[in-house]
């Protein structure tokens, strides 16, 4: 299997395809297994590189993490792809991955054609909104399909695997909040979309068009019907989307 060692971490990545690369990038307690299905196709179309972030799926866990996890990822992968010889890409990200493709896009060392950034929490992570997720979280991981579907994303220490990334969601929140320090000086083309009643993010129609407001090069797509990520349950018109988009650089 494909992995890439980084300040000692061994990151995992899935890539399939030819031409011109297309970086996809997870949600926070996801894997690149998640998107599979997506990484098959956009692979007709993009060389497609799907990274496991570190302390998910199959790259190395990181234990007492304490820090901005997003950022962190971006510097990680940012590593990976200079290496790999990969600076010149477009950038797919869906929830927290998308938080993680904006620091890649900021990134000088990097030039990234295209952005596109999926269902996301906007411009902060309240402590309110990050224990409300958690909250939701312990929910879910009582119903045993998505126990089932958390094992097969990371292996049998999933549970270890969901209680880094909430300690880590958790820390966020209360020390910093904000994703962002400049995102005004994002130069790259970019493409946000979200779903006009998310069942996972509340408002997060609303969230995500204040990102817009501040980037004048970017485009604003809302899809009125799917479930929590707009690029998993509207994969027809997403794909169509993502493509179209990316083609006029």
């Amino acid at each position: 299997m494909p992995y890439f060692t980084v300040k000692n971490i061994r990151l995992f990545y899935n890539e399939r395809g030819k031409g011109v690369p297309l970086i996809m990038l997870h949600d926070n307690g996801g894997s690149s297994k998640m998107l599979k299905t997506e990484i098959r196709y956009y692979s007709k179309h993009f060389r497609v590189i799907g990274f496991d972030l570190p302390g998910h799926g199959r790259s190395d866990r990181i234990h007492d993490f304490e820090g901005d996890f997003w950022q962190y990822s971006a510097f990680i992968i940012k590593k990976a792809l200079v290496e790999l010889d990969l600076t010149d890409a477009n950038i797919m990200g869906t929830s927290g991955g998308a938080i993680v493709g904006f620091h890649l896009a900021l990134d000088q060392d990097l030039n990234c054609r295209a952005l596109i950034a999926d269902s996301f929490e906007g411009l902060a992570l309240p402590p309110e909104r990050a224990k409300q997720k958690m909250e939701q979280r312990s929910r879910t991981i009582k119903i045993n399909f998505f126990r089932m579907f958390f094992q097969y994303l990371h292996g049998k220490d999933w549970q270890e695997v969901l209680r880094s990334d909430a300690s880590n969601q958790l820390h966020f929140a209360e020390h910093k909040t904000v994703w962002f320090d400049s995102l005004e000086e994002l130069n790259c083309r970019v493409l946000l979309t979200a779903l006009t009643n998310d069942n996972m993010i509340p408002r997060a129609a609303e969230k995500v068009k204040l990102v817009h407001d501040l980037l004048p090069n970017s485009r604003l797509h809302l899809f009125d019907k799917g479930k929590h990520p707009a690029m998993l349950s509207n994969k027809k018109k997403y794909r169509k989307l993502v493509c179209d988009f990316c083609c006029k650089q």
